[in-house]
């Protein structure tokens, strides 16, 4: 038993086989003339045409298919002129692909290089001829390709003569083919691509080059294809920087909108695949000067985007950020404003947000000697991202809030800052008594660092200072999340009671 026996299920040994079955397709090879042909043709489809899998299992394995093939390619080129019999052989492969899945996956890996290839050159040619085709012949030819499709998923290693198909798919994508043909062969790569021993092995100029021209086809599901290649290429991370080097403007195109949701789902993913990788991340924020963070701040911001495409955005800035990339993100215009008002989006979308915003703390700390960039601006802004997420009504908002206080006040410089940052501890004053432990608890901790740099500039007690917030927010304990920075400050007025108490 071979190797590929033993994966794919085929095994040359004798079948049990219905004879007069079989024998009606043999005797299509034994035709007279066509007439005669199609008619013993038209016997073999119903001697076919029933739906019991186990005898389906057993004439392809006994070769039906191959028989099958040997007919349709007989009628070459006259497809056209043979268009019954060709639609004859159509009809018995869908009757013989009524198989078991495994059955069918067998007959993929031996026969798919010579049926694909017939059907798409039938395909095709009635394509081309337009009216004169036979739109009915073009239809069942598709329907025996995606039946395949189904079990696509296969190594290429257990594929008969697998360089000279790819290579074919890729010369008719490559070509001068019609718009069928071509989104059939990137269906069949996408299908490929999918078995993870596939994305290993599957990236290579020619596949590379047929994305390029299937994502700047004219029709849409033509381009859904190329970008559902790159993103299965995209996971494998030994592809990762080949993409990114040979695709990059090619992926931001798509990401950008071309009219399809369906691309641009697949090219983002793509995109998150590339972020996740470290050596990627300085690459991607530089390109143009920061054009990928504000296409993906549009895509996340936007109304009409599906809330699925702004959560994969918003997890893609995430993933961006880290401590080499952290700055540049922030100093480009919009980000801190465009996250923190996200977390009011929608309750999935928020804690990706704010994720976003934590990473950013975690990694901008404030230093006046920063060269090359406004570093107070950028911190600032980030400090009031922070301030408006503490107001959110969910509690996964609010620990990812504390934590990015958290990250701050471990700094000297940082916790200067958030002590003259307008709003911030009225902010931190109402966290010390929400109703999460964790998030009252980290709030406390940061309150009690900042308490340390806040009595020393105002020259008092640590005690005194903590003693001056409490009694503000006592009566605010049993009250709903219900307010903004603006009427808490109103309320608080945290610095002039401050000082009115040390006076």
């Amino acid at each position: 038993m071979t190797a590929r026996g033993k994966v794919i299920g085929y095994f040359p040994s004798a079948v049990k086989r219905d004879k007069n079955r079989l024998m009606k397709l043999l005797d299509v090879t034994r035709a007279k003339d066509d007439s005669h042909r199609l008619e013993k043709l038209q016997l073999a489809a119903e001697a076919l045409d029933h739906h019991d899998r186990q005898k389906h299992d057993e004439d392809i394995k006994a070769g039906a298919v191959q028989i099958v093939c040997h007919i349709l390619r007989s009628c070459s080129p006259l497809f056209i002129k043979k268009s019954e019999q060709v639609k004859s052989c159509c009809n018995i492969f869908l009757q013989l692909y009524r198989c078991s899945q495994d059955r069918a996956r067998a007959s993929f890996c031996i026969d798919g290089f010579t049926l694909v290839t017939n059907l798409l050159e039938v395909i095709e040619i009635n394509y081309r001829l337009g009216k004169l085709g036979d739109p009915k012949c073009l239809l069942l030819a598709n329907d025996v390709i995606c039946k395949l499709l189904d079990v696509a998923k296969v190594p290429l290693t257990m594929i008969k003569n697998e360089d000279e198909f790819v290579s074919s798919l890729v010369s008719n994508i490559n070509g001068a083919s019609g718009k069928y043909v071509m989104h059939l062969s990137l269906k069949i790569i996408a299908s490929l691509s999918e078995h993870v021993e596939n994305k290993q092995v599957m990236l290579n100029p020619g596949i590379l080059g047929a994305i390029e021209v299937g994502s700047r086809h004219m029709d849409r599901s033509v381009r859904e294809e190329a970008a559902r290649i790159m993103m299965n290429l995209a996971w494998e991370p030994k592809n990762k920087s080949k993409i990114l080097r040979s695709s990059i403007d090619t992926i931001f195109a798509l990401v950008a909108w071309d009219g399809s949701v369906t691309s641009q789902s697949y090219a983002l993913q793509t995109l998150g695949h590339l972020a996740a990788d470290t050596s990627n991340k300085i690459q991607l924020v530089n390109h143009k000067n920061g054009t990928v963070i504000n296409i993906l701040l549009q895509i996340a911001s936007s109304n009409g985007s599906q809330a699925n495409l702004s959560i994969d955005s918003t997890k893609i800035l995430g993933y961006l950020t880290c401590r080499a990339t952290a700055s540049k993100i922030g100093s480009l215009h919009g980000v801190f404003t465009t996250l923190s008002s996200l977390v009011f989006r929608s309750d999935e979308l928020a804690p990706m947000a704010a994720k976003a915003i934590y990473k950013m703390a975690t990694y901008i700390h404030y230093h006046p000697k920063t060269p090359g960039q406004d570093l107070k601006a950028i911190h600032t802004s980030m400090l009031q991202a922070i301030v408006s997420i503490s107001y959110s009504k969910s509690t996964e908002v609010l620990k990812y809030a504390v934590k990015a206080y958290i990250e701050q006040s471990s700094f000297r410089r940082d916790r200067i800052q958030m002590i003259g940052h307008k709003g911030l501890l009225s902010a931190l004053s109402v966290l010390t008594h929400d109703e999460n432990n964790y998030v009252s608890a980290c709030a406390k901790e940061v309150m009690i660092n900042l308490a340390c740099d806040v009595a020393e500039a105002k020259k008092t007690s640590v005690e005194k200072l903590l003693r001056c917030v409490a009694p503000k927010i006592k009566t605010q304990v049993q009250q709903l999340r219900c307010y903004s920075p603006t009427s808490v400050m109103d309320e608080f007025h945290f610095d002039a009671d401050f000082e009115s108490f040390c006076k």
